[in-house]
């Protein structure tokens, strides 16, 4: 039995521009056939009965396809699904007591307390326990805590009270106050260069490189210091 033109062609899965394609048939004169705004002449449904099946299977005027507000209505949705059962809450898990305070942990709080004037009584005083009862938990926020007032309040760092510099960066200043007391008391010295020259005389000046000398004939000489293996007090002055 005869077919709308649009039915063969899609159930043959055609577009429209396909069959123009393969028949000949302008693409804008298909449409008007499908849609049966005309009759399609005996010539083109030639060309388009060998494009899609046969000649007799074509009508010859088509019925306009349905509009798609009229389309027939879609199958049943699928039911919704069930939702799932809610899960029940994990159990938190109590936090782990906190282990005593590392000796290195109280050492370091010890030493930031004395920057604020602060002993051991009045720092367990101001914690509120004896050092040795704290956590590594309170220990940790007590460091953090005077680690912050340092930053915050600067406090003068406090004078380290020894006979020699222990810190490179220590050497320079310890020998400036050093050469200061003796060029005070007018003391001389024995230097011993590296080359094996030897000089005495009684410091009068120096620098971060240099050190000069007066000596016994009242001549100056200036040493470097990179110069120098070791020099020695030998007497004389105050």
């Amino acid at each position: 039995m005869p077919e709308d033109l649009w039915k063969i062609r899609k159930r043959k899965g055609m577009s429209v521009a396909q069959l123009a394609s393969r028949s000949g048939v302008s693409a804008d004169a298909i449409r008007e056939y499908e849609s049966g705004e005309k009759a399609i002449p005996p010539g083109e449904l030639r060309r388009l009965a060998r494009a899609l099946l046969g000649e007799w299977d074509i009508n010859l005027r088509s019925s306009p396809p349905p509009r798609r507000d009229k389309l027939p209505p879609q199958a049943e949705k699928a039911p919704p699904r069930k939702p799932r059962p809610k899960e029940k809450p994990k159990e938190k898990r109590k936090p782990r007591p906190s282990p005593p305070a590392r000796d290195t942990q109280i050492t370091h709080m010890l030493g930031l307390a004395a920057r604020f004037g602060l002993d051991r009584a009045a720092l367990e005083e101001q914690v509120g326990k004896p050092l040795d009862q704290l956590t590594v938990a309170e220990a940790r926020k007590w460091n953090r805590h005077f680690m912050q007032r340092i930053v915050e309040e600067r406090p003068p760092k406090q004078p380290i009270d020894r006979r020699w510099a222990c810190l490179p960066e220590g050497v320079d200043r310890f020998e400036m106050e050093y050469l200061d007391g003796v060029k005070a008391a007018g003391s001389r010295f024995a230097f011993t260069l590296f080359n094996g020259e030897r000089y005495e005389g009684t410091p009068v000046g120096y620098g971060p490189y240099t050190i000069t000398i007066q000596q016994a004939d009242g001549s100056e000489l200036t040493l470097n210091k990179l110069a120098i293996a070791y020099y020695r007090r030998t007497g004389g002055g105050g």
